[in-house]
């Protein structure tokens, strides 16, 4: 792998200095594979290589980004080209007690309509409930999870489609995906 890993850095290379909105792939020999090929195993062979320069390019993302943070935190905000580093420490909010919370705002709520109007302002207009919990509550109630999924949730299917991965060394792995040898097809 560790040639297609040089592959991969030589493309990404070109890529990342060609000015085009189009990115021009068969700037290398390993991009004219790349757009020429059918081959599932070299198609995959280079996903992988790609994922490792990923990941080692995000490292060293990450571990300059800790340390410009560390610089301007000690010696203030500083620009360099167009952009300006300030630093602060990032956080997120957590719920202590979920279930007090929520007891919370029925008990303070004088009425229905004002229940429903706290938590619609505290969930948002974006909110997606969990699936499962969705298909628990349900299903605690009789009804046919499915049926409860139709009524009240729809599917919005993006242009692109995602490649998604399973990994079969996983417990929770698909036995069909288990059962599939080296280049197999799923019929």
């Amino acid at each position: 792998m560790n040639n297609k890993i040089e592959d991969v850095l030589d493309l990404t290379r070109e890529i990342s200095i060609q000015d085009n909105e189009e990115i021009d792939f068969s700037i290398t020999p390993f991009g004219e594979k790349l757009l020429s090929t059918e081959d599932i195993e070299f198609l995959w062979v280079a996903r992988n290589a790609s994922s490792s320069v990923k990941s080692a390019s995000s490292n060293i993302k990450t571990f300059n980004d800790e340390k410009i943070a560390n610089n301007v935190n000690e010696n203030g905000s500083v620009r360099l080209g167009d952009e300006v580093f300030v630093y602060s420490k990032s956080y997120n909010w957590k719920v202590q007690e979920l279930r007090n919370f929520i007891k919370w705002v029925i008990e303070k709520s004088s009425d229905n309509e004002e229940l429903l109007n706290s938590l619609l302002a505290i969930i948002g207009p974006t909110f997606v409930p969990k699936l499962k919990g969705l298909d628990a509550v349900s299903a605690s109630r009789n009804l046919n999870p499915e049926v409860i999924r139709d009524t009240f949730l729809f599917k919005e299917w993006k242009d692109k489609a995602d490649l998604k991965t399973i990994n079969t060394n996983n417990k929770s792995a698909p036995k069909w995906a288990k059962d599939l040898g080296h280049k197999e097809r799923k019929k």
